[in-house]
């Protein structure tokens, strides 16, 4: 089986192009992120003005190599493709398959998806773990989609090995790990005025209006593995807090924080609620107030915490399955790879 990955190798494309190769051996991969002599910058016209301006060089650089023909070409950078180019990529596939992370319909990102946007109809599976970006592209004249669970990474979602020494330095009652964004910072201003112990972690928090008055529960930075998974690890609780400005009902962190074995506290969404039962497998809250309440409650009582971040971790880890490797075999199976 031949195959053609397009992708970063970086974070969820290293894995998703790990689990393939765990499958196949016939793996090229094209890095769209080799293109782009400085990230940032290139970026932020993506953004703010247009990527169709690059669109005949970014054609040029993924063209130009490829040298055969493919069983599968396995998208994951799409904002890079638009429909001329995924045109020619159908001369070259039997299937193309495009993975969004990302909310392409939506307008948090303004013209960063223009490209995408045009090209979107022309594959033949569109794999996400939102059920607004079905409905959402269903308008842009997607048809086929495959709805997954958020997939986790086995040998990095989980329990470390972590000295004493390191997990006290480390440990929290509960942690919040995220990008600041206007409603996220009135929720957790309410959480610390009502007195939660809570440590915050992420980018973009100075931005925040309250900032100087929450910044001793902030440290500020791009949190990465292991250490990401090692600061869930020594937390009893971790919250969780989908996109609204993404129109997101579930994330990437609602399987990870599972899988690593700290009980999960979320915003009450349709997509939590269908993932996991409340109050067994993760606990729900609809405002600061009740999460504040949930995180009181269960800080103190080790044995229901416990009880329910065990059924939580099973659930994602024995029972759905939701590593990277179970969720390719899913995709591989929806398109009948093997028949191709």
């Amino acid at each position: 089986m031949k195959i053609l990955f397009i992708g970063s190798l970086k974070h969820g494309g290293y894995f998703q192009y790990l689990s393939f190769k765990k499958i196949y051996k016939n793996i090229d991969v094209i890095d769209c992120q080799e293109f782009f002599l400085s990230s940032s910058i290139f970026r932020k016209i993506f953004h703010h003005i247009s990527p169709k301006i690059f669109e005949p060089f970014l054609n040029n650089f993924i063209l130009s190599r490829i040298k055969k023909k493919y069983d599968l070409i396995y998208v994951m950078t799409s904002d890079c493709i638009g429909k001329k180019l995924i045109l020619n990529l159908k001369k070259k596939a039997r299937k193309i398959i495009v993975f969004l992370e990302d909310n392409p319909f939506s307008k948090r990102d303004k013209n960063r998806w223009k490209l995408y946007l045009d090209a979107a109809r022309y594959y033949d599976l569109t794999v996400v773990f939102q059920r607004s970006r079905m409905i959402m592209g269903k308008k842009h004249g997607v048809k086929s989609f495959l709805l997954i669970p958020p997939p986790y990474q086995k040998n990095i979602h989980c329990k470390k090995k972590i000295s004493s020494k390191e997990k006290n330095k480390l440990s929290s009652e509960v942690i919040f790990i995220g990008t600041w964004f206007p409603d996220r910072g009135v929720f957790f201003k309410r959480l610390i005025d009502l007195g939660l112990n809570i440590k915050i972690y992420g980018t973009r928090w100075y931005k925040d209006p309250n900032y100087s008055l929450i910044k001793s529960n902030i440290t500020l930075g791009q949190i990465n593995d292991p250490m990401y998974s090692k600061l869930i690890q020594c937390s009893k609780i971790s919250i969780c807090l989908p996109s609204a400005g993404n129109f997101d009902g579930i994330t990437k962190r609602s399987t990870e924080i599972p899988a690593i074995g700290t009980l999960l506290c979320a915003q009450r969404t349709k997509e939590h609620k269908i993932l996991f039962k409340e109050n067994m497998e993760a606990v729900f809250f609809k405002d600061a107030d009740e999460c504040y309440k949930k995180c009181i409650n269960l800080s103190k009582n080790n044995s229901k915490r416990r009880k329910i971040a065990n059924n939580g971790y099973i659930k994602i880890t024995k029972i759905i399955k939701a590593d990277y490797l179970s969720t390719i075999k899913t995709i591989i199976k929806k398109i009948n790879l093997k028949k191709i």
